[in-house]
């Protein structure tokens, strides 16, 4: 039983890890190499690696609405969708404005696939293992973040920023049948409650859940 439950909780949080390698490669390729991504200036490092937060945190609501009226599946391709989109325009677009609007898009990425998780827990999760899940989610992801500094910093000077960029889109890309096989094609239960007749789904929108 508490191997059903885990299930969906490990698949979406290895579809995340898998989105987040580009992404937190940039934090630590970004302030090396910001010449040759045609930046002009070291601001403009501190802007692109911040901009996708600033996105993210106002839309959250707007994510909660859509998944409101779209499936789980729909929202999680989406976001992948996305993830492979940026990814692979970190190496191939450069100039400021182009990686800004990029990061933005990952900003929206993000909050498809973070909202994604935590209604997944919330589907599945009980009092017994609401804690657990959070925790095997949130660490399981950031592995992927993890792997994206350590191993696409490695690989940017072994192969090129063009070459690893496209492998962690590919990455990306190859998420998408695990999304149609194991993310369920239905919309959230956002009324699902725990023991004490609490609307579980309001726990999603605390602040502290959406600085991570």
């Amino acid at each position: 039983m508490r191997r059903e439950a885990e299930k969906p909780v490990v698949v979406i949080a290895l579809i995340t890890a898998v989105c987040l390698l580009g992404d937190t490669m940039l934090y630590v390729v970004l302030p090396i190499y910001w010449k040759s991504f045609g930046l002009t200036a070291l601001w403009q490092v501190g802007v692109l690696l911040s901009i996708n937060r600033l996105v993210r945190l106002p839309l959250n609501p707007f994510v909660g609405w859509l998944y409101h009226r779209i499936s789980k599946r729909t929202g999680v391709l989406i976001a992948v969708g996305l993830s492979v989109i940026t990814t692979c325009s970190y190496g191939f677009f450069s100039g400021f404005w182009l990686l800004f609007f990029m990061r933005c898009l990952w900003g929206v990425s993000w909050a498809f696939l973070r909202l994604g998780g935590f209604l997944t827990i919330l589907e599945v999760a009980n009092q017994q293992n609401h804690g657990f899940l959070i925790g095997k989610y949130n660490g399981l992801w950031g592995l992927g973040g993890l792997a994206g500094m350590l191993i696409g910093g490695f690989l940017v000077d072994l192969i090129g920023i063009e070459a690893v960029t496209f492998i962690f889109a590919a990455a990306a890309l190859l998420n998408i049948p695990f999304v149609i096989r194991y993310v369920p094609d239905n919309v959230s239960d956002y009324e699902k409650r725990d023991e004490s007749g609490r609307s579980t789904f309001k726990q999603v929108w605390k602040p502290k859940m959406w600085f991570r």
